[in-house]
């Protein structure tokens, strides 16, 4: 379908979101539930339609997806000055008392941002973030700290990130040691990367009790000299930008 011959209108905004929705839906698979209902416009056999259930005010866009309270999506789409119509309200109306969220929003860009945030669950990453890391082969790199070591914590548990070389390090060699006392050991090269040390500490003395707590663990056989060697590779070049992040 060519775009450009096309008068902006709210059909042509319908078009340019569910293309969006298209390319994006890998990456937010709940896209693929998304669809228009044609319950608008004038139609030589709209009163055959009526009596098998076409009804005025039915918004435009449905996700049908339940997020927190809700259980599904709403959007009526309008363009320029167009206003929602009566019957419109009314049935949003009707959606909100069964718990369903409603928006009227102004073209494509702004149903787009609604999707997003209402896909977006509480203390995980944004999936505005989520669309615009960069995507290799299916596989999210993850949205970068400052420091560039690491992907945001936010990244961590989702399925579809590819950790970066010092995730797969720290992975690699820290599988068999004690869950907890690796997670502290992570944590603390997480903050140090950030210019951030243990509460009380210097940056210096921060790095020296990740180096201590990795000795540690290599007289308890939970980790080999040459693992406790390459996470403290890791942990060093989070000091070292650290560092930078102070100045």
């Amino acid at each position: 379908m060519k775009m450009q011959n096309m008068k902006r209108s709210e059909t042509t905004e319908q078009i340019l979101l569910f293309q969006w929705a298209e390319r994006n839906q890998d990456i937010i698979p709940e896209l693929k539930l998304m669809y228009h209902t044609p319950n608008e416009g004038k139609r030589t056999n709209g009163g055959v339609l009526k009596a098998a259930g076409l009804k005025s005010g039915v918004p435009d866009v449905c996700l049908p997806v339940a997020m927190g309270r809700y259980h599904g999506l709403y959007i009526e789409l309008k363009f320029g000055k167009n206003k929602p119509t009566k019957a419109q309200e009314d049935y949003m109306a009707l959606l909100q008392r069964q718990n369903y969220k409603t928006a009227v929003c102004y073209g494509a860009e702004e149903a787009k941002e609604e999707i997003l945030d209402y896909l977006t669950e509480p203390g995980r990453m944004p999936k505005k973030a989520c669309i615009n890391a960069a995507w290799i082969m299916g596989k999210c790199e993850g949205i970068p700290i400052p420091s560039r070591i690491f992907a945001r914590k936010e990244c961590a548990n989702c399925p579809h990130h590819a950790p970066n070389k010092a995730e797969r390090t720290i992975k690699e060699n820290l599988q068999n040691a004690n869950v907890e006392f690796a997670k502290g050991i992570v944590d603390a090269m997480f903050y140090l990367s950030c210019g951030k040390s243990i509460p009380g500490t210097t940056l210096e003395e921060t790095l020296e009790t990740i180096n201590q707590n990795l000795a540690f663990l290599v007289r308890c056989n939970d980790l080999n000299v040459k693992q406790s060697a390459a996470v403290l590779s890791v942990a060093m070049d989070c000091y070292e930008a650290g560092k930078k992040e102070r100045k």
